[in-house]
């Protein structure tokens, strides 16, 4: 009993998650929010009078004299502008990142105030966008794939996981809400005679703004029993979101999530209603670094970097990796040092300039320096390609644009500061 109930109790929802899959639901996020805008035809309010522009709630404390300002051609143009370069500042994880996600929290709020402003109404297509966004800012989503590098302080146990629970559950409870809310105020009643065939054929009489009327195949009567069961099965998937946080890794939690995704599509295709920032959202529910992981496996543990110090290839090696491994999984020391002497070095020799020695294997030259990148955060990718192309190019012999990512040559490297990382 005891085990059972410690099975139905366990959030199992992003166990291990790491700073990596944190970051990419970062990416995630304030990516849908660039698609969103990018894409969004904002301009085409000046074609409406703005005494028809009515404010809700806290946007009634903001002037009158702003939002006339910004219902003009350029003041449009200019919050569009504005918030894709703080999104795109905040994505991009640049120095300030997390003050840039939180002005493009408030200023998508005013965006959204000028959409709805003419007649339309908040829904959780842009509300639960918006609340992931909110609790996202608590989180240390900025900790891996950012681009101010900067070494990350120590968390406690379990933080990225949480944090990925916490996102994840605001996507959880909008299908918890809303089919308990269609149960206790409309069932059972809302399930039966054709309601969602009646909400079909009103969804196919107004304007279609996506250019399709497949809606208009499912209003006979011989449909109205099939819909009604399936308006019946989504909402039972509705509640059994809730088991999203509970499903061990596996085919029923990808086919939980690929129903989701399935209701929203029919109801896209049938009603011409789409909710496309919703099903994206639905990635939330699953590590978005297991193909990261997947890349580093084989590669995962800790090790030494060993190096001719008379080389200076290798010493500039040696400060790129320092540099870059913010995680401090990796140890460097010189060939002839005390503590070269106590590993088992095999065949490799100063003449190879580096070499990587970890709990399994021993690695020279070039293929050293590629085991170095799958253990630096965000970049298994760039060693899984080293090492696919069995390149024999060194750092210093790149392009520039691979040096933009890499680092700067030898001769502008800071020097290595000494640490208990540097084994004498």
């Amino acid at each position: 009993m005891t085990s059972f109930r410690s099975w139905v109790t366990t959030v199992r929802l992003h166990q291990g998650a790491t700073a990596q899959s944190l970051a990419l639901a970062r990416v995630l996020v304030l990516g849908i929010w660039v698609v969103f805008v990018l894409f969004d035809p904002l301009q085409q309010l000046t074609h409406l009078p703005v005494e028809l522009f009515h404010t809700y709630g806290v946007f009634r404390l903001l002037p009158d004299g702003l939002w006339t300002a910004l219902l003009t051609p350029a003041g449009l143009l200019g919050i569009k502008a504005l918030l894709l370069v703080v999104l795109a500042w905040a994505l991009l994880g640049f120095r300030g990142a997390r003050a840039m996600a939180v002005a493009a929290l408030v200023i998508g709020l005013i965006y959204l105030q000028l959409k709805k402003g003419f007649g339309g109404h908040w829904d959780h297509r842009e509300l639960t966008l918006v609340y992931v966004h909110a609790v996202m800012l608590l989180t240390p989503a900025w900790d891996a794939f950012a681009a101010s590098r900067r070494r990350v302080p120590a968390r406690r146990p379990g933080v990225y996981s949480a944090s990925l629970v916490a996102m994840s559950l605001i996507v959880i409870v909008q299908y918890l809400f809303i089919g308990t809310a269609r149960l206790f105020i409309g069932g059972p009643g809302v399930f039966m005679d054709g309601t969602l065939q009646n909400w079909v054929a009103n969804r196919n009489l107004r304007p279609n703004p996506f250019g399709f009327d497949l809606g208009t195949l499912f209003l006979a009567p011989e449909w109205a029993i099939p819909l009604d069961l399936l308006f019946l099965g989504g909402t039972a998937l509705e509640f059994a979101a809730v088991a999203l946080l509970f499903l061990k890794p596996g085919w029923l939690k990808v086919l939980l999530a690929i129903g989701l995704v399935v209701f929203h599509g029919a109801i896209f295709l049938m009603m011409n209603v789409a909710f496309p920032e919703n099903m994206v959202l639905v990635l939330l529910f699953f590590d978005l670094a297991w193909p990261l992981q997947r890349i580093r496996r084989g590669h995962d543990s800790d090790g030494v970097l060993v190096f001719d110090a008379e080389s200076a290839h290798a010493r500039a090696i040696v400060r790129r990796t320092y540099a870059r491994d913010l995680d401090g999984r990796i140890r460097f020391t010189p060939f002839g040092s005390a503590a070269a002497s106590t590993l088992e070095l095999g065949d490799a020799a100063a003449a190879d300039g580096v070499a990587f020695v970890s709990d399994d294997s021993v690695t020279r030259g070039e293929a050293a320096v590629t085991e170095t990148y799958f253990r630096l955060p965000g970049w298994a990718v760039f060693g899984w390609l080293r090492g696919a192309t069995r390149s024999g190019d060194s750092l210093r012999e790149r392009g520039k644009v691979t040096e933009w990512f890499v680092g700067p040559h030898t001769d502008t490297l800071p020097a290595m500061p000494a640490g208990e990382r540097i084994l004498d």
